[in-house]
């Protein structure tokens, strides 16, 4: 009887292993553990500074497992809405805030089309939109900041790194998406060096 016990209970612990539980994701190589913010005050909170709308933040923290460094960064991260199917690159802090960016604001108005897939390349290199897929109800303008701001200087502080480690790491990514969206509408995907996983919010 007591051996019957002991298996059965092998099994439960095995089956809650496969199963994560939300804002977690991993493989013989990465873990990954994240939790995603979506309200405007609590943005500010987290940053230390206003982004202003039209962003979400996913508190991402990675430890590697592999015998040699791995590289993590936060261009292995995508955003992707179950509502709508909106796609969304992480941006580094230049892209948001820095000298020439674009900038990402609602013109209250939707007409279908809702892919940001050109934001992850260089959006903050170039003063122009080509290439670059965005809602009906959304605009990018340049953004008229300067290196110094402080937002950029928040947005630098509290970003992920992007490098070759084998220590845990962990930092704030950024990614641009067009209306209102909860947690449980959102899963992120990491793609890199150590394979691809999905990490859901629900």
């Amino acid at each position: 009887m007591k051996i019957g016990w002991l298996v059965i209970a092998a099994g439960l612990m095995l089956g809650a292993d496969k199963k994560l539980l939300p804002g977690q994701a991993g493989n013989d190589d990465i873990e990954l553990s994240g939790s995603v913010i979506v309200d405007r005050d609590e943005i500010h909170q987290a940053l230390g500074a206003d982004l202003g709308a039209g962003y979400v933040l996913v508190r991402m923290k990675a430890v590697p497992k592999t015998e040699k460094p791995l590289r993590v960064g936060p261009d292995d991260f995508t955003l992707i809405s179950r509502k709508d199917g909106e796609k969304s690159e992480a941006l580094s802090p230049t892209q948001i805030a820095g000298r020439g960016a674009l900038v990402v604001k609602s013109t209250g108005r939707s007409e279908g089309g809702r892919s940001f897939g050109g934001f992850g390349g260089g959006l903050g290199s170039s003063p122009g939109t080509a290439g670059i897929s965005v809602p009906s109800d959304v605009k990018v303008v340049t953004n008229d900041k300067n290196d110094q701001s402080p937002l950029l200087a928040a947005l630098k502080e509290k970003a992920m790194p992007d490098r070759e480690t084998q220590e845990p790491m962990q930092g704030l990514l950024y990614f641009p998406i067009g209306g209102k969206v909860k947690p449980k509408d959102l899963s992120l995907i990491y793609k890199g060096p150590a394979g691809k996983l999905v990490m859901d919010f629900k």
